[in-house]
């Protein structure tokens, strides 16, 4: 939509009494978020109208098409995502998708949902690229636009100190270029981080779960509390009020930070429990019995993926290297970065000892190529590290998943819909992933489609109960992370 019908059309939301809402950025939480905010209801009206605004690229324009064409520009396993954006954008018509900056003039309320991400090699967590100047830049443009009053709120996860060492002077520098004497009128900056869980429940996430929250100076807390307050069910998952923008970018670190890590710590055990002879899934239940403080133990799996696991540990000591020139170690969140991005190659290591290093030409099927259950999103998933690990070693990999029709991060891994042609006559099955939308087919499928000879990899324990005892008498490797009380054939 072209910027003078955009203008038009926020002017008559304002008039009749809704406020302007942009949204930066329509990627995973920038859509979910935008989506919300467009049916948020008041008084038997919509609160607000919603631009969504993304680059003047490509990329930025095809999504802001989708948006204008009343789909979402990105997709969710979430069906109520695409009919509410449709009803949206077709119907109460309060929101729109915008390429042009000047859309952020119209705002009376900014939200930030643009990506930082993390750029390092493989195998280390020294040398990181955090392109801050990209988001510096972004701010820049918010505030060159925006008009003063104006409030700013930012959702993406940030290393420590970047709100108050880089994004608000940025945001000044862009009000200043406008002729605003911040000193006099202090531009509203607010760090409201995202907790969006992708999944069926994605555009529900937004709304029904606990938020936090906290603002430059007391009144961009205030309106970050007040906005916040309008959508978000606080009745049921009351806000909290972080006393600086740095407290809530170190919450949202150590939130994810604490996953991570527990994850790697069970590793360790795993590896303990294959050579002990002992099942770890059924010791972990017993002990998440003590309610309170060992139900959130982790199991046994082949490893972390997604947007925030693998990096956001690394973002607290950048930033507090980088931005508050504080030294720090980090040892344990550091180190639980390495060893949950080696945990895929132990299933590598297991395939190559199974065909003694003879892999040129081995047929290997890959069982879900998502990061977790229930989502198309395969950013920097397990099963990319083994795909590709495989695939240097001469195998040929193809991979099943229902969800998933093109892996844009993987091209050379053709994706199925439909398990059994990936499946049949495979050397290999990695099981990558635990979705509950092939368990209860994909035991009898591996045992109706393998012949004698190959290997399984049950990561998640998810078959081994149900082949094990067929896979011995045909010969049929199977291994688990984090069992070692089962008969496996070749063991003996």
């Amino acid at each position: 939509m072209d910027f003078s019908s955009i203008e038009s059309r926020a002017r008559a939301a304002k008039a009749a009494g809704q406020e302007v809402v942009l949204v930066l950025g329509l990627g995973f939480v920038g859509t979910a978020v935008a989506g919300n905010l467009a049916r948020a209801e008041g008084a038997s009206k919509r609160l607000f109208f919603v631009i969504g605004l993304d680059r003047d690229d490509e990329p930025g324009r095809a999504k802001v098409a989708r948006l204008d064409q009343g789909s979402s520009p990105t997709y969710a396993n979430d069906p109520s995502l695409e009919r509410v954006i449709h009803e949206a954008c077709t119907v109460s018509k309060n929101l729109v998708g915008s390429n042009d900056p000047r859309s952020i003039g119209l705002a009376d309320i900014v939200v930030s949902c643009i990506n930082l991400d993390v750029q390092r090699d493989a195998g280390q967590v020294d040398k990181l690229v955090v392109p801050t100047e990209g988001y510096a830049a972004a701010m820049r443009m918010v505030g060159a636009h925006m008009r003063p009053g104006t409030l700013v709120t930012v959702e993406s996860t940030l290393p420590i100190g970047l709100c108050d060492r880089v994004l608000y002077p940025a945001l000044c520098e862009g009000q200043k270029k406008q002729g605003v004497d911040v000193a006099k009128n202090p531009p509203k900056l607010a760090y409201c981080y995202e907790r969006v869980m992708p999944g069926p429940d994605y555009l529900d996430s937004v709304n029904n779960f606990w938020r936090a929250y906290a603002g430059m100076d007391a009144a961009s807390a205030d309106a970050a509390r007040d906005f916040l307050a309008k959508y978000v069910n606080i009745e049921k998952f009351p806000l909290w009020r972080h006393k600086s923008t740095r407290a809530a970018e170190m919450a949202k670190l150590l939130e994810n930070s604490y996953r991570a890590t527990n994850i790697a710590f069970i590793e360790e055990w795993a590896k303990l429990a294959e050579g002990a002879g002992v099942d770890l899934f059924d010791i972990v239940k017993s002990v998440r019995m003590r309610k309170g403080t060992h139900d959130n133990m982790m199991l046994p799996g082949l490893g972390v993926g997604g947007y925030c696991l693998t990096k956001d540990a690394l973002l607290a000591k950048y930033g507090a290297e980088k931005l508050l020139g504080l030294d720090v170690a980090m040892p344990f969140s550091r180190s639980a970065i390495l060893t949950n991005e080696a945990m895929p190659m132990r299933a590598v290591r297991w395939v190559e000892e199974h065909f003694k290093g003879a892999l040129a030409g081995r047929k290997v099927a890959l069982v879900g190529v998502t990061y977790r259950p229930g989502v198309n999103d395969t950013r920097s998933t397990p099963s990319e590290i083994v795909g590709r690990a495989l695939m240097a070693k001469g195998c040929k990999v193809a991979a099943y998943d229902p969800l998933v029709t093109h892996w844009d991060e993987c091209p050379e891994i053709a994706v199925s819909q439909d398990a059994a042609p990936v499946v049949r006559g495979a050397d290999a099955v990695i099981i990558c992933l635990p979705d509950p939308l092939y368990r209860p087919f994909l035991a009898e499928l591996l045992k109706k489609e393998l012949s004698s000879g190959a290997i399984v990899i049950d990561p998640w324990n998810m078959v081994v109960d149900a082949c094990a005892a067929d896979f011995v008498r045909r010969d049929i490797t199977l291994k688990v992370y984090g069992r070692g009380d089962y008969e496996r054939a070749g063991a003996r």
